[in-house]
């Protein structure tokens, strides 16, 4: 009998040996920022010599990439992802626009500063880059593996342990289960930079704090000859007048250098590539094809170098297959609601019970329901749903404090300096419903606003809209024989509507408004009209597009005026590349009155629509069609170049536009982008008035109402 199991044993042995399971190493990957991109140019070098990965350990950004592995992704196919993601965007908290409603979209007012406000109270933010996005893709990714194989990191085809250091404990924490998405997030969350992850009692932070290179968890787990890769930074430069940013960066280099000695440990074998002073922050795709080919042919190199390191020309170093995994939703639970309703929630919603889902899809969703603006977070977690063959969504939600205070200013030698102060409420009643309350002047200026966008129908794309405006202003208004005076305008308006909004890029809408003027101290003029109004918009930034367009056209018919009033307003705004760092912009703009008008209804040149040389609240005009071509050209840094030239065509009857008055003018400006909008000096020479210079800080979509 003792015989018998004797031999049973040393056939065992033999057989491990025969097909190569002992064959393998232990792969420690360190963290060290943007360098980590040179960990996939490893991966792709040990498949390349046949070295059969058995383990992973990751620290940081070696947690992300080990992580993927681990899970079954090929390195060329984690190769593909590094080189082909917007890593700019991936760490962005700006919501994707296209996933929002346009009205919503445009309701965001253009600040210099916006904080988060508790009562009347400011919040910090929790970090200075979000993981909302990156978080999302590694759920996408590693959610439907883990469906399948569980939670504990054994059961991923290639065992997996990753690290993180506890804030509360002062200690290095080892992940071995658990949600997989979570646990690369905590080992990546370098202090103030990322936020930290709570689980339970934890609070962690990047594992790099602890340990950035954990080959004392592979040695004492797994039985394999470890190879640890260290693409940390290594000893900073001490400068010599050091700033407050670096003695924090030296401060944490120092207090993680101390910490990380206590758990060191040697690998059997050690490889350090050469980066060439990669930067740890520069996530460009220049510099992930860059870091990825050095480290390749480093690897390649290191490996020829220490035939030792145990290969296997019969065993496929990919630890799986890349198949795009498909899966039928069985259900959808929401967890972390307190003051956002679930049918508020159930508004943003794109996927359903049923429904058939990929990767791509979780992204999509995820992005919509953030792009909401209701939450700081939104995280989610597949799980085996009852009914064999189907998945639930398990979303946890981490809500935004609803209200905050936005400040913006504009300034033009022709108006003076203008402010203004925004409050906005994203959730009345708890509906996802917001509250704008607008506030501000300048120069002989005053405004208020107050609105309210209803968007609870959001996922029928239904929304109503309720305004009101008031301002008072001194304007100096030019006529056309060249004259001048100064005027008191005052006036107020209010809208009610309902529309329908066709995703991010256009909307209808029809409702009743009514409007109040006067000039001085005259009588009040007013009427109350029905319109609707159309909008297309495309543009890629309101402020200095490059791509996109912008339509917009407004009918109102006033029914209970003497001769029934009707006009029609349009605006038309596309901007295209043109040549190398150029963008060549057109806007066509203007307007048709019929029926009884009042002089105040006169369409004018304005801040936000005006032809080079041309003062503002200049040549009135019953009917106008104006155009202005415009060609910026980009200079280094946030310096640019314009050159514009525009029309204006105004006549008096909508039919008679054979009696119309040509004006015409054209400009040169330079100037540079700022937080407040374009800073520019611009020269202008028009048919009509001759040359103007003007000095502008800001851009048209910051301006307050009449301007």
């Amino acid at each position: 009998m003792l015989f018998q199991m004797l031999l049973l044993l040393v056939l065992t042995l033999l057989s491990a040996q025969s097909d190569g399971s002992h064959n393998g190493i232990s792969l420690v990957l360190s963290g060290g920022g943007a360098r980590g991109f040179a960990h996939v140019g490893v991966l792709l070098a040990l498949e390349e010599e046949n070295v059969c990965i058995r383990s992973v350990t990751g620290a940081s950004m070696g947690s992300l990439i080990g992580g993927l592995y681990a899970c079954g992704y090929s390195p060329a196919y984690i190769d593909s992802m590094v080189r082909n993601t917007d890593w700019s965007l991936l760490f962005s908290s700006r919501p994707d626009s296209r996933l929002s409603m346009l009205p919503l979209r445009l309701s965001n007012s253009h600040d210099i500063l916006r904080l988060q406000v508790k009562g009347f109270s400011p919040l910090l933010p929790r970090s200075a880059v979000s993981t909302q996005r990156v978080g999302s893709l590694l759920s996408s990714l590693t959610c439907p593996v883990q469906v399948e194989t569980g939670m504990h990191f054994d059961s991923l085809p290639v065992p997996l342990r990753l690290v993180a250091f506890d804030l509360v404990s002062h200690e290095r924490i080892v992940h071995s289960s658990g949600n997989l998405s979570r646990c690369q997030l905590s080992s990546m969350a370098v202090p103030a930079v990322f936020p930290a992850v709570r689980m339970g009692e934890l609070l962690l932070v990047d594992g790099g704090v602890g340990d950035n290179l954990p080959v004392d968890v592979a040695r004492e787990t797994w039985d394999y000859p470890v190879l640890a890769v260290d693409i940390s930074s290594g000893s900073p430069d001490i400068p010599e007048i050091p700033t407050m940013i670096q003695v924090g960066s030296l401060t944490y280099s120092a207090l993680s250098a101390r910490v990380n000695n206590i758990y060191s440990a040697e690998p059997d074998f050690y490889f350090r590539p050469d980066l060439h002073g990669a930067k740890s922050y520069n996530f460009t795709t220049e510099a992930a094809d860059s870091l990825i080919e050095l480290a390749f042919a480093q690897m390649l190199q290191y490996l020829r170098e220490h035939p030792e390191i145990p290969r296997d020309e019969r065993h496929d170093s990919s630890p799986g297959e890349d198949v795009a995994r498909a899966f039928l939703i069985g259900g959808i639970e929401f967890t972390g609601l307190t003051e956002v309703s679930e049918d508020a929630v159930l508004d943003w919603m794109i996927l359903s019970t049923g429904d058939r889902a990929t990767a791509v899809n979780l992204r999509d969703a995820a992005e919509k329901l953030y792009a909401s603006g209701l939450f700081d977070r939104v995280d989610y977690f597949l799980e085996p749903a009852s009914d064999s063959g189907f998945v639930d969504i398990i979303y946890t939600f981490t809500e935004r404090e609803p209200s905050s205070i936005g400040i913006g200013m504009t300034y033009n030698n022709q108006f003076g300096l203008d402010g203004r102060i925004t409050y906005r409420h994203l959730n009345i009643l708890n509906a996802g419903d917001h509250l704008i309350l607008n506030a501000g002047g300048g120069d002989n200026y005053l405004f208020a606003e107050f609105r309210i966008l209803d968007l609870s129908s959001g996922r029928r794309k239904w929304f109503a809209d309720y305004s009101l405006s008031a301002y008072q202003m001194q304007v100096k208004a030019f006529e056309r024989d060249g004259s001048s005076s100064y005027r008191v305008v005052t006036e107020g308006s209010g809208d009610i509507s309902r529309g329908f909004s066709a995703g991010w890029s256009g909307l209808n809408e029809i409702g009743i408004s009514g409007t109040a003027h006067r000039y001085g101290s005259g009588e009040f003029e007013g009427f109350a009209s029905v319109f609707f109004s159309h909008l297309t918009e495309t543009m890629d930034n309101p402020v200095h597009p490059s791509t996109g367009v912008r339509f917009e056209t407004r009918v109102s018919w006033a029914p209970l005026m003497t001769h029934k009033h009707l006009s029609l307003e349009y605006d038309f705004e596309g901007a295209v590349p043109f040549l190398r760092k150029g963008t060549m912009l057109l806007n066509v703009w203007g307007q048709l009155l019929a029926g009884t008008t009042w002089d105040w209804q006169e369409c004018r040149l304005s801040a936000a629509r005006n032809i080079p040389g041309m003062p503002y609240y200049s040549l009135p005009s019953r009917q106008r069609i104006a155009g202005l071509a415009r060609f910026r050209r980009d200079l280094n840094g946030p310096f640019f170049l314009s050159i514009e030239a525009g029309a204006v065509c105004d006549w008096e009857s909508p039919f008679e536009i054979k009696d119309s008055e040509w004006t015409w003018g054209t400009g040169l400006a330079a100037g540079l982008d700022t937080p407040m909008g374009p800073a520019s000096v611009s020269w202008g020479w028009s048919s009509a008035f001759g040359s103007r210079w003007t000095v502008s800080v800001g851009s048209s979509s910051t301006y307050g109402p009449g301007r």
